[in-house]
């Protein structure tokens, strides 16, 4: 068969298929909208026969049964009422009858204007000649009854229920409604399933062009949080011809341990609180985008002088990005601008360097010289580091922790410094970085324990030390620490104290450790409670002796109100539990009297006292 003529059968083939399907919708549309319209009709007329009963009164029925008299008054004020509802239902009557024998009365009807016209106005206890017997059999029927019949006031479909009244009487209460407003109801919903199928095809091209359109937008949206993703902006970039941009791209780094503690749902609400926070300071040229999971990129159309770095560098992170529950975020940025065809790659390289160089943001055209100086630094450090532990350089240092009820000091938190060969006293934020990747942060926490053991043993003081997660993990520490506990005269003036990430993250295997930690009588602590998500519930199952705050809760508690009622709150419930909070970084006197409200008495911080190597 010629190409053409194969062409023409398809199409003749589609014609009929549409025809077929065009004249299907249009039956199955008649069918149910009759059948819509018919229990639609129905329902109306049961509710307004129902609705007669109250207009008239429990009491009505109970006097004319009884033979009493009502009088023209009343009747014509029943009347009047029945035709309003009437009118309002768009119904041809509603009324009351009863029945004497074998006779039908109207002890109550509506009338129409037409009534009043020719003088066909019901009266009270007129007989109803036209009574059919489904009409008269109704008085008997514990249902409602339906049917279509014929009168002088036309041709209705009419609706009879049975009532009772308190004499044990029956009455019934009917409604009707013209055949003819049927019938054109009837119609209307031919007429409508007809011109709905003309447009038919129309309307599936249609639809099927809006759901392309909405398949590529689903595509390009991140349904989560609302805002574009990693497909819109490979696109916008490959598109454009705008070749000089910037882009940002952020990484959060406690999104995935919030999600798998809170789920994805917290999560992806903590992506769209900061999604929305940069997206209000971003200028008109920017654009936010959820590059994945726990990536936020920014894109300027421009190339401008730091300011996405400005932007960027204002978050705060002492200030929770939800809270219900309270969470609190840190991030890292990469920035590289220029050659849109590199951006997603330079910029990635350059948040890798932030992360490497715990900075908050770092641009793609100081990553390389960034990295040569780095990796002299850490040659330098590594071998600084070794040094002093060898020469016993590794020493602690101890910083009061204050009870401002009694003016006394409660117990001593043990710090490690690293002692240069000039005499020089670097914190570990100096050297813990090549410590780790040395290997080496096993042999900081014997040796800082033995050294802090060396001070403390021959007296009656508390004092605290540091555990983090990879002292956990590993046995021979765990060892050591046993054995050192089993030889210490008083382990109860010992706390251990671990970051509240690591007991979240490694939950069972924290659970274990203070198990031993605390069957040798040695106290635990949580440090660095509310950093990530606060929840005391789950911390309390770890059987601690008690929490200190995040530094920077502490640190905003006399600006934040916020932080003040977090604090209040914590504290009260701690109380009840028997648990010490400890508050550190405390250092100034508006922090202190902030504390000091919030319930706090335990304090540590430079207003009290800064880390020093001796015991005072």
């Amino acid at each position: 068969m010629p190409k053409g003529m194969q062409k023409t059968s398809w199409l003749l083939y589609g014609f009929a298929a549409f025809f077929v399907s065009l004249f299907g919708y249009i039956y199955y549309t008649y069918e149910t909208t009759r059948n819509e319209i018919i229990t639609h009709v129905d329902n109306k007329l049961f509710n307004a026969a129902v609705s007669v009963k109250h207009i008239l009164g429990d009491d009505y029925h109970d006097r004319v049964n009884a033979g009493l008299a009502i009088s023209p008054a009343v009747y014509k004020e029943k009347s009047r009422a029945l035709s309003e509802y009437a009118k309002q239902m768009q119904l041809a009557y509603v009324y009351a009858m009863v029945k004497r024998d074998d006779t039908v009365y109207f002890s109550a009807s509506s009338y129409t204007q037409k009534d009043q016209n020719t003088g066909k106005v019901t009266e009270f206890f007129d007989i109803y000649p036209e009574a059919t017997e489904l009409n008269k059999e109704a008085f008997n029927s514990t249902e409602p009854v339906y049917e279509i019949s014929q009168d002088q006031w036309g041709y209705f479909k009419s609706i009879f229920v049975t009532f009772v009244d308190n004499n044990g009487q029956t009455y019934i209460t009917g409604a009707d409604i013209t055949l003819s407003d049927f019938n054109q109801q009837l119609q209307y919903s031919v007429t409508r399933a007809a011109i709905t199928a003309c447009f038919f095809f129309f309307i599936a091209v249609l639809i099927a062009g809006l759901y392309f359109l909405q398949l590529k937008r689903s595509l390009s949206t991140d349904a989560r949080t609302g805002f574009a993703n990693h497909v819109a902006l490979e696109y916008y970039l490959k598109k454009t011809t705008k070749y000089r941009m910037e882009l940002a791209v952020i990484v959060i780094n406690e999104l995935d341990d919030i999600s798998s503690f809170y789920g994805t749902e917290v999560s992806d609400k903590v992506m769209a609180s900061l999604l929305g926070y940069f997206q209000a300071r971003l200028p008109n040229d920017c654009y936010a985008y959820r590059l994945a999971t726990n990536k936020i990129a920014l894109l300027q159309t421009r190339s401008s002088d730091k300011e996405l770095e400005e932007i960027i560098n204002t978050f705060n992170n002492a200030i929770p990005v939800l809270k219900e529950p309270f969470i609190y975020v840190s991030l890292y940025a990469g920035i590289a601008s220029g050659n849109k065809l590199m951006l997603i790659e330079n910029a990635h390289i350059a948040l890798q360097q932030a992360k490497f160089n715990n900075q908050r943001v770092v641009r793609y055209e100081n990553v390389f010289k960034q990295v040569e100086e780095r990796f002299r630094n850490n040659v330098t450090l590594a071998k600084e580091v070794k040094e002093a532990f060898d020469n016993n350089r590794i020493v602690p240092y101890f910083q009061a922790i204050y009870d401002t009820n009694t003016e006394q000091i409660e117990h001593y938190q043990c710090l490690a410094r690293l002692a240069s060969a000039q005499g020089r006293i670097h914190s570990p934020d100096y050297f813990m970085t090549v410590l780790k990747r040395s290997r080496m942060d096993g042999l900081l926490r014997r040796t800082m324990f033995t050294r802090c053991v060396e001070h403390f043993r021959k007296t009656n003081l508390s004092w605290s030390i540091n555990i983090t997660a990879q002292d956990i993990l590993d046995p021979s520490l765990s060892e050591f620490f046993e054995q050192q506990l089993r030889r210490y005269p008083q382990p109860h003036n010992i706390i251990f104290q671990f970051h509240e990430s690591d007991a979240i993250a490694y939950f069972s295997e924290v659970k274990t450790f203070i198990s031993l930690l605390k069957n040798k009588g040695a106290q635990v602590f949580i440090n660095e409670f509310g950093s990530g998500f606060s929840n005391l519930p789950h911390i309390l199952k770890l059987e601690i002796d008690g929490l200190k705050l995040d530094k920077n809760l502490v640190s905003q508690i006399h600006s934040n109100n916020d932080n003040f009622l977090f604090i209040e709150n914590l504290v009260k419930y701690a109380n009840q539990l028997n648990l010490q909070v400890i508050a550190e970084q405390v250092d100034n006197e508006q922090i202190a009297d902030a504390l000091s409200r919030a319930g706090i008495n335990l304090m540590q911080g430079s207003h009290f006292s800064s880390p020093a190597p001796y015991i005072h």
